[in-house]
């Protein structure tokens, strides 16, 4: 993935996508598994070689207005940058 783009999609979820690519996005369900989408979140971006910072959507500044809480947003995306890939 050369060029990763993040938003909040319709569902309320966090999508993830190439913005090179019509590939299919990835998506991250936060609201109902917070603990594992860290997980699965950190090793797709370190599968796809994917680094800070990333483009997104101003969906990612104003959360709230898409059905994610700031605080669980910003305490989701600070746990995937110390999450330990194996």
């Amino acid at each position: 993935m050369k060029h990763p783009f993040l938003t909040i999609n319709a569902n309320e979820n966090l999508e993830i996508s190439d913005m090179d690519t019509d590939s299919i996005p990835v998506e991250f369900n936060i609201n109902a598994d917070f603990d594992g989408s860290i997980r699965k979140f950190a090793n797709f971006i370190s599968d796809n070689n994917i680094y800070w910072p990333m483009a997104c959507s101003s969906s990612i500044h104003f959360p709230d207005e898409y059905g994610i809480e700031k605080m669980m947003l910003d305490s989701f995306l600070d746990s995937v940058r110390d999450y330990e890939v194996h």
